[in-house]
């Protein structure tokens, strides 16, 4: 749909409006100009009617006067009397001549007749048959008659001597040139018509071409004798010749091209004045849409450039209207955004605690950085520092304290630093974006950090001493953008904190790492859905009755693209993604399914389950094992679960009391890798467990060496003293299998049976195993 402006709209309603006036004027004026032409056309009509009739009653009168004096001369009534038509035609030709007349007739009371013309005596008939019937009565008679097609005004009089002798009478004939003198006296076109025997003819008249025929049909139609018609071009009037006889009718007409003739000039002059004035108003019109939409369009810039976000660029304002005031009032809201928008800027880029630039800051900042370096061929180093001890400030001296703590580390850093700049991370971490030629003062500067902050902070009244971590970075040395520096520099962080360095730079192959455990923890949940990871079973063999058989559950992942990876290397990516718990659940509810069905094969066996430390921290945990066997139907003995030192130490309360429950179901609690974590014997009396597993790392070389001998002998003893049973990992070779049953451990498990195996193999490897015991 085309869009059309505000002033467009308004223009051309306004256009509209003065055109549709100005033609309205226009037309209204050409009808009352064409109604008062028509009105004097008809004033013009009747008043050519009147002197029509008085022309005719004039020559009707001349007549009377001719032939009354023809009629009183003695010598022409001696001649009628004496019947001498040479003198009575000689009379008659001499007065008709006189007036003028066309004809001159003398009628005896025998009835013959003498006229002054003989051919037209020869062509009557009857015609004064009327005149004569009056004349006899009342002396005289005047009518219009009708002779071979011509009309005449005829006066007839009676010749008395002193008894009616005879008739006498002249006449005028209507002919052409009566018509053509009627016209130049009225100004009116005439047509002399006779209506006889009910149809019209046109007897003559001014009308030329097809006129006379339209006239006549236009008679035959609508026949109004004293009205004025309207037809074609002309305005007419058809009048009687005579109140006697309406046999001959004189039709009076003006053409109404020639009526409005006089006035086409004025049509013409109106017709320019209503155009002139159309475009004046036109004109007029463009200027008033200008100076009504021109502050409506500085309206709409001005909120153009506030949806822009130019809040600045000044904008002019003359009118003093009250668009003008709105438009004065939208520059102030323009100012009063901007000021506010650089407000929330800057609070949403600064961190209100240490008024340190925040994280949205870090990328502009380092990019800006970067770009710099190289034309001043200098490396950016990124400093990731953080507080070491801050969580136990927050937590043992209220987190007001924490918060002074941040405030006072964060500008002392920034106070430290002379050149490059300080941002906060977030949490306890600040960033710094130095730029230097080489390591050397950035090593400096590190060093003058860690010597800053040994002298504790004062913070309310409190000395406070706090520790930093710095985790570095370079560019382009470690990192060849913004982003992966930040990762880097966050590595070398983690590492430095996991390493128990104060300072650490990053090192190649870190981040390569780091992505393989964000590609691992990305794929965990997918491979455990597609089959990818799967439960393997290695047998655990009991040294003095080798048919009481066990197995240890282990997770086994073979990506599809990475290829087999190491339970000790996604192990650890999904405890720190927090995802050991569907692991946990997942190899439960597999490893109980499979035990049911060693238990279907009337195989007795147990099955050990590894536990995370974060699983022995769900309270959940024990309702969800004690499920699973229920709807398993295995009984709780057949089931082991094993739990590290480490894991038991980390919030020992709560996983004792989840260890207690477990064991309150009947299950088998075991304590793996032990000797590898630092466990105390009060701890390890406490602990619900039944079983300790000598991590194999003692067992590997049990034959060769006397220190792993003297462990895992006094690791027997002890667990046998605390009433426990004993399991050794790693058995390998017969050697060690019988120094271990010298010792007196329980049982053994290791490559010595078999590796690790799939289920269905596992249940292979079990019937052959008994039926080589000859079960």
């Amino acid at each position: 749909m085309p869009k059309f402006s505000y002033l467009l709209k308004l223009l051309t309603f306004l256009i509209g409006l003065v055109i549709a006036l100005e033609t309205i004027s226009y037309l209204a004026t050409r009808v009352i100009i064409n109604k008062a032409v028509t009105q004097n056309a008809r004033a013009e009509l009747l008043a050519g009617g009147e002197l029509f009739s008085r022309i005719m009653q004039k020559n009707a009168e001349q007549l009377a006067l001719s032939v009354k004096v023809l009629t009183e001369d003695f010598g022409f009534k001696d001649a009628v009397a004496t019947n001498d038509e040479k003198t009575i035609a000689s009379a008659l030709m001499n007065h008709s001549a006189r007036v003028k007349a066309d004809i001159g007739v003398m009628i005896g009371n025998d009835g013959k007749l003498v006229a002054s013309d003989e051919k037209f005596a020869l062509q009557l008939d009857n015609e004064f048959a009327g005149l004569q019937a009056q004349a006899q009565v009342r002396g005289q008679a005047y009518d219009i008659i009708f002779i071979d097609g011509h009309a005449y005004q005829f006066v007839m009089f009676a010749v008395k001597a002193p008894v009616v002798i005879g008739l006498a009478g002249m006449g005028f004939e209507i002919k052409q040139d009566f018509s053509a003198e009627l016209r130049k006296l009225t100004g009116l076109e005439v047509s002399f018509v006779s209506h006889l025997d009910n149809e019209f003819h046109y007897l003559n008249g001014t009308l030329q071409d097809e006129q006379p025929n339209n006239l006549i049909a236009q008679l035959a139609l609508n026949e109004k004798l004293g009205d004025v018609f309207i037809y074609d071009d002309f305005i007419s009037l058809a009048v009687p010749a005579t109140r006697q006889n309406q046999q001959l009718i004189a039709v009076l007409q003006v053409p109404l091209s020639h009526a409005l003739s006089h006035f086409s000039h004025l049509n013409v002059q109106l017709f320019i004045l209503a155009l002139v004035f159309s475009l004046l108003a036109g004109v007029a019109a463009l200027f008033l849409a200008r100076s009504v939409t021109r502050p409506v369009t500085l309206l709409a810039t001005i909120a153009r450039r506030i949806a822009g976000g130019f809040y600045s660029t000044p904008i002019v304002v003359n009118s003093a209207d009250e668009l003008g005031d709105l438009a004065r009032a939208f520059i102030t809201m323009q100012k009063a955004i901007g000021e506010r928008e650089q407000q929330v800027l800057y609070q949403s880029e600064h961190d209100p605690l240490t008024g340190l630039p925040n994280r949205l800051l870090i990328f502009p900042r380092l990019e800006d950085s970067i770009s710099r370096s190289k034309p001043l061929q200098q490396s950016v180093f990124l400093l990731v520092i953080d507080i070491k001890n801050f969580t136990q400030i927050n937590d043992e001296l209220s987190q007001e304290i924490g918060d002074a703590v941040l405030r006072e580390v964060g500008q002392k850093i920034d106070r430290l630093l002379n050149y490059g700049e300080v941002l906060r991370l977030g949490s306890d971490e600040f960033l710094a974006i130095l730029m230097a030629p080489d390591k050397a003062a950035i090593n400096e500067w590190v060093e003058l950090i860690h010597a800053a902050f040994k002298t504790p902070l004062q913070v309310s009244g409190i000395q406070v001493s706090v520790e930093m971590n710095i985790g570095i970075a370079a560019y382009p040395e470690d990192a060849d953008s913004a982003d992966s520096l930040l990762r880097r520099a966050n590595l070398a962080l983690n590492h430095g904190r996991n390493s128990e360095q104060r300072s650490c730079w990053y090192q190649s192959g870190w981040d390569e790492k780091h992505l393989r455990r964000l590609h691992l923890f990305r794929e965990f949940e997918t491979s455990l859905h597609a089959g990818h990871i799967s439960l393997y079973y290695q047998p655990k063999i009991n040294l003095e009755q080798p048919d009481t058989l066990g197995a240890e559950a282990l997770v086994r992942w073979h990506h599809p693209e990475l290829g087999f990876i190491s339970p000790d290397e996604f192990i650890g990516v999904i405890e720190s993604s927090g995802q050991i718990t569907i692991l946990t659940r997942w190899a439960l509810k597999t490893a109980i399914a499979h035990l049911r069905q060693l238990l279907d094969e009337q195989i007795k066996i147990t099955c050990s389950v590894n536990l995370s430390a974060l699983d022995l921290l769900v309270d959940e945990l024990p309702a969800y094992v004690a499920e699973l066997l229920q709807s398993q139907r295995v009984p709780a003995e057949n089931l082991v679960l094993e739990i590290t030192e480490s894991a038991i130490m980390r919030e020992a309360d709560k996983c004792l009391n989840n260890l207690r429950r477990l064991r309150d179901l009947g299950l088998t609690l075991s304590i793996d890798d032990f000797g590898t974590g630092y466990s105390s014997l009060s701890q390890l009396k406490k602990l619900p467990v039944s079983e300790l597993k000598i991590d194999k790392s003692f067992i590997l070389n049990l034959d060769s060496s006397e220190d792993d001998q003297l462990i895992v002998r006094s690791t027997i003893e002890l667990g046998h003293t605390l009433g426990l049973s004993v399991t050794a990992e790693g058995v390998e070779s017969e050697a060690i299998k019988t120094l271990l049953k010298h010792y007196g451990c329980d049982t053994a498990q290791g490559y010595l049976y078999s590796k690790p195996l799939p289920a269905a193999e596992f249940i292979r490897w079990v019937h052959t195993y008994l039926i080589g015991l000859g079960r």
